[in-house]
């Protein structure tokens, strides 16, 4: 029989609270946002004193081998202070693949009201995860300075147009995605998701309007360099208007 994900969420926890040096436990995602759905993994994140991240990952390891066999432990370490390791429970959903984060004396920032980045917290006796109003003066400074360097990358979309004269769709295809997609999708963000214009495609089917998004889409399916040569148009032409809407925002 599958562990419900529920369980798993909640032995984590057990384990977890019991040791003093673990300050903080949240959840982020789906489960953080109301979204789950049967693909969703879970992220799992730590606040931990220093020197115990590997004890913090090695409880969470105890935490899920008491509920069924792991068939994969893939731990990396970026930096001093935070470790990620992927596990998955054997005879669980391939996507419920649990995302285990450890932070060292520190916990997570967050904007207030923000609907896309929050945390679900389990708990926190050192008061590490902590909000934030949104400072809406600097943002608007940097998307202006974004903006520019975005406008000046689509500029050289003659990078595209000799790869589609010369006959190579391979690189064209890339640079098209490069200098003009890429691009679009950001300042698309910067309209859509202000908090996150450096989001990319994550979850982007559930941020952006429909039609916005059928437009976006419709600039991925290509099969030709005829195509390839109307889509970068098109791209340009609705790069142009996201960036001019985005220009109309008061500062």
């Amino acid at each position: 029989m599958s562990i419900a994900r529920d369980v798993i969420i909640s032995t984590l926890r057990n384990y977890l609270e019991l040791d003093p040096s673990i300050l903080a436990m949240w959840l982020e995602g789906a489960d953080a946002t109301g979204n789950v759905d049967s693909f969703s993994d879970i992220d799992v994140c730590c606040s931990v004193s220093a020197g115990s991240m590997d004890a913090a990952t090695s409880r969470a390891q105890a935490a899920l081998v008491s509920l069924g066999k792991l068939d994969l432990i893939e731990k990396s370490s970026r930096g001093k202070d935070f470790q990620f390791t992927v596990f998955h429970l054997e005879d669980t959903s391939p996507y419920l693949l649990i995302d285990f984060d450890v932070y060292v004396d520190r916990g997570s920032q967050f904007t207030e009201d923000d609907a896309i980045e929050k945390p679900l917290i389990l708990f926190d006796r050192a008061g590490v995860i902590r909000f934030f109003a949104n400072d809406q003066h600097l943002a608007s400074i940097k998307r202006a300075e974004r903006l520019q360097e975005l406008v000046n990358t689509t500029a050289q979309y003659s990078r595209i147009e000799k790869y589609i004269q010369r006959g190579n769709f391979l690189e064209a295809f890339g640079y098209y995605h490069k200098w003009l997609l890429m691009p679009l999708i950001e300042v698309l963000r910067m309209r859509y998701t202000p908090l996150h214009p450096d989001y990319y495609i994550i979850h982007i089917s559930q941020h952006l309007p429909p039609d916005v998004l059928h437009r976006l889409e419709d600039l991925f399916k290509i099969s030709s360099l005829e195509e390839l040569g109307t889509k970068s148009q098109a791209a340009r032409s609705f790069f142009e208007e996201t960036v001019s809407c985005l220009k109309a925002i008061p500062q």
